[in-house]
């Protein structure tokens, strides 16, 4: 057995999925085994993940929403304590119209995160689904 330590991003390159079996794994699926704790459990998975790269500018973190089908990240604004964030786009509506209990907490740690190392400040992020995008509050947490 080999001792491989594989960038993500090499991963999702030469990855190709169609998003419905990830939607059921991580709408029904994870939420079933997690049970109570999914929801800090997913966040703190979405900040894992983005640590297993080196996030280099706010357009390579877009370009990866929408290369893994989370959908369209757009920067609205930024402030002087932190980031506004929207995602939106086909995927996203059609999951917020199909899926009842939906959440952003994956993307929400994964965003936190990669703030963090494009920043150099600690963030943590939140969530708000609106009626067809999500938008995200990166905040500073120092």
């Amino acid at each position: 057995m080999t001792d491989k330590h594989t960038n993500i991003a090499t991963i999702i390159a030469n990855l190709h999925i169609t998003g419905s079996g990830y939607d059921l794994l991580r709408y029904i699926g994870l939420p079933d085994m997690l049970g109570k704790d999914k929801d800090l459990i997913l966040y703190v998975l979405g900040k894992n993940l983005a640590a297993k790269s080196d996030w280099v500018n706010q357009e390579e973190v877009i370009e990866f929403f929408r290369h893994v089908g989370w959908g369209e990240l757009v920067l609205v604004k930024e402030k002087r304590r932190g980031y506004i964030f929207e995602l939106n786009g086909d995927v996203v509506l059609a999951r917020l119209e199909t899926i009842e209990d939906i959440e952003f907490r994956l993307e929400a740690g994964f965003l936190a995160y990669v703030m963090e190392q494009l920043t150099g400040k600690l963030c943590e992020c939140i969530a708000e689904i609106k009626k067809d995008t999500v938008t995200f509050q990166v905040m500073y947490s120092e």
